[in-house]
């Protein structure tokens, strides 16, 4: 039954009475599960894109803060050609128009981490075909596809950003939908003479809008994490949060941000960002380079983590080619540093770096901690304590809804 659905939803979930007469009803059930339950719908059909494509790491929990996203509204229903017959032979026109498509809409939602639940293709819902009888097609009922607040909107064309939203439930119009086709009774009635009582002509739907847009973060999280490849930023962010980022011995295992939720009594909560390592010469685009930098400048507030372990670069020397890094590509970034994750302390012979680290940055709290052993995890917690939010997740709130008109 699903693969029936889904292949319906995949041509047009609006249009199934053009089966056999027969099938009638059973393709009128079949059009009103498919409209109350798009959104289901519609992510089945990505979990089967990612499974087809080989791409893994956007089916995985990898931030997702850029997104080219092609958006079409809903294209109109056909409009209907019939005649019905009246008494003494006579007759006249009573085919309907077909409904308008459903339109696209974006709406903010602080629920929403990133862009990793919208497909790289949206299309409306389509209106229905017009009936006999002066039945007019059903309306599209509109798309709306939440996007976290604080996103910006632009045209791929012309790469510049239309829209800023900021605010929690703002919609921007995306891409309307279509006119629904005439019937021949609309179009009889512009006609004289003989041919008004037999027309039959009826036209097609129009397409609806097409929008080629990008969707663009500006904050990707409260809390970003910044260091160089093997610092232990992962494990940092699996120990304190739950989430379950790849963690290995091989530098840049980390290719995306990902986004792990560190949860504080009474509703409260911090995002924090595993961002891939930084290397020397990351302003000049080695390594990761820019990519890398920009997720950087999406976070709000920053914190370095050094590997305590690390022979080859002392922990003073790492955090000096990090502030490096981050003052050469934009000025005043080295602001937003809030703590000094000093990582790896199970490995440590003594405590003599450690004290060295605190004494060369005095203006930032220095954490020894072992995040593979899970050792004073607590002490960042509490450090990040003065930037955590009230957030109430709404149970009812969809990625993608339906709102009939």
């Amino acid at each position: 039954m699903i693969f029936m659905i889904y292949f319906i939803s995949y041509y047009d979930h609006s249009n199934v009475e053009m089966f056999h007469p027969q099938f009638k009803m059973i393709g009128r059930c079949l059009k009103t599960y498919c409209v109350r339950n798009i959104d289901s719908i519609i992510l089945f059909k990505n979990r089967l894109r990612f499974k087809s494509s080989g791409s893994r790491e956007r089916a995985e929990s990898s931030l997702i803060d850029y997104l080219e996203v092609s958006i079409r509204g809903g294209k109109g229903g056909v409009g209907c050609a019939s005649i019905q017959k009246m008494v003494r032979n006579k007759s006249k026109p009573d085919g309907a128009d077909g409904g308008d498509g459903g339109s696209v809409l974006l709406k903010t939602s602080r629920s929403r981490l990133d862009f990793s639940h919208i497909p790289s293709e949206v299309i409306g819902i389509s209106g229905g075909a017009g009936g006999s009888k002066n039945k007019t097609g059903e309306r599209g009922g509109d798309l709306v596809v939440t996007i976290p607040v604080g996103s910006i909107i632009g045209c791929q064309q012309s790469q510049k950003p239309l829209v800023e939203v900021n605010t929690e439930d703002e919609l921007f119009l995306a891409a309307r939908g279509g006119r629904g086709g005439r019937g021949n009774r609309s179009i009889a009635g512009q006609m004289y003479g003989y041919d008004r009582y037999f027309c039959r002509e009826k036209e097609e739907g129009e397409e609806g809008q097409l929008s080629m847009l990008y969707l663009e973060m500006k904050t990707i999280a409260d809390i970003g994490l910044v260091g160089l490849p093997n610092a232990g930023k992962s494990s940092l962010l699996r120990a304190i949060s739950g989430a379950q980022p790849k963690i290995a011995s091989y530098p840049f295992t980390t290719l995306r941000p990902h986004i792990g939720v560190i949860h504080y009594d009474g509703y409260y909560r911090v995002r924090m960002a595993d961002i891939p390592g930084l290397i020397e010469g990351s302003s000049l685009g080695r390594g990761l380079g820019f990519s890398f930098l920009k997720h950087i400048e999406r976070c709000k507030s920053l914190l370095y983590v050094v590997d305590m372990s690390n022979t080859d670069c002392e922990p003073i020397q790492t955090i000096r080619i990090l502030e490096k890094e981050l003052e050469a590509y934009s000025m005043g970034m080295t602001e937003n540093i809030v703590g000094i994750v000093a990582n790896k302390i199970d490995l440590l012979h003594g405590p003599n770096s450690i004290v060295e680290l605190a004494r060369a940055f005095p203006q930032y709290p220095v954490m020894p901690i072992s995040a593979l052993e899970q050792r004073n995890i607590v002490a960042v917690r509490n450090v990040l304590e003065p930037y955590k939010y009230l957030f109430v997740h709404d149970q009812s709130e969809d990625d993608i809804i339906v709102q009939n008109s």
